[in-house]
């Protein structure tokens, strides 16, 4: 009698597809941990599944090498639906595009009866994404979902997971994901396949261009022009150089950290003015990206700053994200904190209560908050960056 062969174990549910943050910190992914176990408990509760470990597979990272690329091929050749996280980060993450090739691949082995591939590609948006801005091999694959809700549109997963008054929205479309998953699992019969060799495989999204443009501008008075009694050991010759953090662990100034931070983040940088914010000189021009303004607190003491700032608050510009540093380990701003928050709030009054302010602190901290700037300003970008009307002809609001 011949040997039968062994059954393969059954795989996860759903595979998750995401983009790792380039961080040192541990639970840099917690958020996407968070999306994660929210869906498997929902898959769980909407089938007959016994075992909880077999509603989803996320890939840690815990695991290198061959162990880690062999547990990669498995999942996808066993899983029953592939959920891909859209964001600027996924396509251009060469393991990404290489999850979604072997998952692709599995799918063209077995046509359905009329010969089409199944569908069992379920993305979801963690930052917002235009559809012309996919590559080719995502552009025919319905990525809106409605069911989710419009903020989860405008904002991603992303966006609702980090803020606690969108919880109602975030579960709304957690459950929703997850029945869309559950659908198709049940609807579209997957078999298994041997694993791929996983390093080999190429790339889907090679067409890819990831790189936005992006404005960061740095607000620092003129070394020149500091209040007296001002230390100038973290100013240089140029904003540029400024480093509200500088010391032997943190010599290099903060705008070539953000430029680095952005960079690994997609973006393409150019260095802004914030003369060029002015709200006249910003009459009828469509912005070509969303822009980071970092601000020194002891900008306000300059009346040239200040008078800029003031206009940059008028000219409301949701897609310019605001970052406000505050070293406590300088001396003299902490003996001025008072007074300079003051000034500030009253020359920024409009953008106020949605700054990066409070926590930004240490060069670590600054590490984590540039780059939920970068995903709120082009989140805001997306929704609202419209070309600047004549006066009198504003253009209603897209809310």
């Amino acid at each position: 009698m011949a040997l039968q062969p062994t059954p393969r174990p059954p795989g996860p549910y759903f595979f998750l597809s995401y983009a790792h943050t380039p961080n040192e910190d541990p639970k840099a992914n917690r958020w996407v941990a968070k999306l994660f176990k929210d869906l498997c408990d929902h898959v769980l509760e909407m089938t007959d599944l016994p075992d909880p470990s077999m509603a989803g597979f996320m890939d840690t990272g815990l695991l290198t090498g061959h162990l880690w690329h062999q547990r990669l091929a498995e999942a996808l050749a066993t899983c029953r639906v592939f959920v891909p996280l859209y964001s600027r980060r996924y396509f251009v993450s060469q393991n990404c595009g290489r999850e979604w090739t072997a998952f692709v691949q599995r799918l063209n082995s077995q046509p359905r009866f009329d010969g089409r591939r199944p569908e069992a590609i379920i993305p979801a948006l963690w930052t917002p994404m235009q559809a012309e801005a996919l590559p080719l091999v995502a552009r025919s694959i319905q990525f809106a979902h409605e069911g989710l809700g419009p903020r989860y549109r405008d904002e991603g997963f992303y966006g609702l997971t980090k803020l606690a008054v969108r919880r109602p929205s975030y579960q709304v479309a957690t459950h929703a994901l997850a029945n869309r998953i559950v659908e198709v699992g049940e609807s579209t019969r997957l078999e298994p396949i041997e694993p791929l060799d996983f390093p080999s495989l190429m790339s889907a999204f090679e067409d890819f261009d990831a790189a936005q443009a992006l404005t960061l501008t740095v607000v620092v008075p003129d070394r020149d022009r500091l209040p007296t009694g001002r230390d100038p050991y973290f100013y240089g010759r140029l904003p540029e150089d400024w480093n509200p953090f500088r010391s032997e662990e943190h010599p290099r100034s903060l705008f070539s950290y953000a430029l680095e931070l952005a960079t690994a983040n997609g973006f393409r940088t150019e260095m802004g003015s914030l003369s060029d914010l002015r709200p006249d000189l910003l009459a009828g021009k469509q912005p070509s990206g969303p822009g980071v303004m970092i601000i020194d607190p002891w900008a306000v003491t300059d009346r040239v700053c200040r008078d800029a700032l003031a206009a940059f608050d008028q000219a409301e510009l949701p897609w310019v994200s605001v970052i406000i540093p505050w070293n406590r380990d300088d001396a003299d701003t902490v003996s001025r904190e008072a007074q300079l928050r003051s000034a500030l709030q009253a020359t920024l009054h409009r953008r106020w209560s949605d700054l990066s302010t409070e926590s930004i602190d240490h060069h670590s901290q600054f590490r984590r908050a540039f780059p939920d700037a970068l995903n709120r300003a082009g989140n805001q970008f997306l929704r609202k960056a419209t070309p600047y009307p004549p006066k009198g002809n504003s253009p209603e609001s897209s809310d």
